[in-house]
């Protein structure tokens, strides 16, 4: 008997009629004789309602409080899911993440699992119970509850798979796979097959929000297929794994329309402590040094963060200045020409009259900061100019 793990985002439970719905793919699962457990979101919106409740109480909410506030969004999710299993004869039990046994480290806000003790839920699948776990949360060792950060289901539902030592993991969401772009703002984009756990690391840092790349990592490091498919209609979805092989150079294009870019002038080697704080702080960012000036890529959202982490060194460096009206549009694949693909792009944004601040290449592709008001049109011409604009459906060969 195997043991399958399926995720379901917000959208995917976003009522109670949509719960029915992924209650049948649940059982679907259970009568092929697998053990099964399931990792949820909280219902659509949940998550963005409670933070402006938090805001009409607080100019500056503590992030302890944050997350016991943000972590009961899951478990409204788990306990439905469980009573809408119940309710159709099947033996369901919902857990929070402490339950699951999911520890973290005390980065509140955006922690990072440190290990699992899979004791319970094991002990429950042996009962031929459907375990129903809370995404996105854990506890510290000191017995905290914090969250995952942003993707954070998906990370819970990588990392029991891996855990668990699972046949596979199938992240259900609003989309039918992973695409050369996001086919909600490329119309021509084409749906992806199959993609290596290296392929997807590359879209998602580079922007693709499918999946986030720890749990990609998670997945990669125990070898644990995923399938992203829809919840909303039948289908084959993407797989993830590492027995998926392609033949194109370029698999996709992604972009970031939210970030910020703050560049360090005069730092000398003192830029180092800034980097360790930004670490500590599990804050993701990307970095260009160039002589003594540090530019940081960040999203939006953590702008404040990082602003008040970099004014804290300021005898470390002459000046700081920060843009916050721009966008990333990155080509994703593997690069190898010594500046080909970033003079046919800079060719490209000068014909179509695309205003570009930097373009550089990187082990991941080819990126290119543009004007928050020019990113979609920029990725809908990169995608068309490198031959991903759908004709038929991108094979891999599985």
């Amino acid at each position: 008997m195997s043991i399958i793990v399926q995720k379901f985002g917000g959208t995917s439970v976003g009522s109670t009629d949509r719960m029915k719905r992924v209650a049948g793919y649940i059982v679907k699962e259970k009568e092929k004789g697998n053990d099964v457990v399931v990792v949820v979101s909280a219902m659509a919106n949940t998550t963005d309602t409670l933070v402006k409740l938090a805001e009409e109480l607080s100019d500056v909410p503590s992030k302890r409080e944050m997350d016991m506030l943000l972590a009961t969004g899951e478990q409204v999710t788990i306990s439905l899911l469980t009573m809408a299993l119940r309710n159709k004869g099947l033996e369901a039990v919902s857990l929070t993440g402490r339950q699951a046994g999911i520890q973290t480290d005390a980065v509140f806000g955006n922690a990072k699992i440190t290990s699992i003790d899979t004791g319970r839920v094991k002990e429950e699948l042996s009962n031929g119970r459907i375990v129903v776990v809370a995404g996105f949360q854990g506890v510290t060792d000191e017995g905290e509850l914090t969250t995952l950060g942003r993707g954070g289901s998906d990370t819970s539902a990588a990392a029991l798979a891996s855990a668990l030592n699972a046949e596979r993991c199938d992240i259900y969401t609003d989309v039918d796979g992973v695409y050369t772009s996001d086919p909600r703002m490329v119309p021509r984009a084409a749906k992806i097959e199959g993609l290596s756990y290296n392929d997807m690391l590359r879209f998602s840092t580079m922007g693709a929000n499918v999946l986030h790349p720890r749990a990609i990592k998670h997945a990669r490091e125990h070898n644990v297929p995923i399938i992203v498919r829809s919840s909303l209609r039948e289908g084959r979805g993407t797989l993830i794994s590492d027995k998926v092989e392609r033949n194109e150079a370029i698999v996709g294009v992604a972009f970031q329309e939210d970030i910020s870019v703050l560049t360090i002038h005069g730092c000398d080697g003192g830029e180092s402590l800034i980097l360790y704080d930004l670490d500590s702080h599990h804050i993701e960012t990307e970095r260009i040094k160039h002589r003594q000036e540090l530019t940081l890529i960040i999203k939006d959202h953590d702008a404040p963060a990082v602003k008040k982490i970099v004014s804290q060194y300021n005898q470390a460096y002459s000046h700081v200045e920060i843009r916050d009206d721009l966008s990333k549009v990155c080509v994703i694949g593997s690069i190898h020409s010594s500046g080909e693909v970033k003079e046919k792009v800079t060719n490209v944004f000068h014909d179509y009259h695309i205003s570009k601040v930097s373009v550089w290449e990187s082990s991941v592709g080819l990126s290119a900061i543009v004007d928050r008001s020019d990113v979609l049109k920029a990725a809908r011409i990169l995608h068309m100019h490198f031959g991903l604009d759908y004709v038929e459906s991108k094979r891999a060969i599985l």
